[in-house]
């Protein structure tokens, strides 16, 4: 019960902190091309909000595959930004997206613990960026 009082308020946190985003549709956050994921997520905190909210008990697992980051790339107007498990790149890798158009935030988690296969997370299921995650796990 105390876990779903938890993930209701962070859900309702996050809607209001959309809001103060730098602008709803996610153009304000191609400032952070060329920058690391964690500083994107230490200056705002409604993303890391956000993606707490969509990751839920994967944040974790998530983060620790971003030990080893490399900078936000904007891909025809997605930002990618990935990192990689230290000593572990290639096999255990993270991958967050924003859509620059909408704002929506989407990733991927590619790991031993899943076969090698990749899971992804996406606030907006219908047009996650297929074409972005390939070229980032390439």
């Amino acid at each position: 019960m105390r876990r779903l009082l938890k993930a209701i308020l962070m859900v309702l946190l996050a809607g209001s902190l959309v809001q103060t985003a730098p602008g709803a549709d996610g153009k304000g956050f191609k400032k952070y091309a060329g920058k690391y994921p964690s500083a994107l997520l230490k200056a705002e905190p409604g993303v890391k909000q956000r993606l707490q909210v969509l990751l839920g008990a994967n944040y974790s697992f998530f983060m620790e595959r971003m030990q080893v980051e490399v900078p936000i790339e904007d891909i025809q107007g997605i930002l990618v930004g990935k990192g990689c498990q230290a000593h572990g790149c290639g096999v255990e890798d993270a991958v967050l997206f924003m859509d620059l158009s909408v704002g929506k935030l989407h990733c991927a988690i590619r790991s031993d613990t899943y076969s090698d296969k990749v899971k992804t997370f996406s606030e907006d299921r219908a047009h996650f960026p297929s074409a972005a995650l390939k070229h980032a796990l390439e």
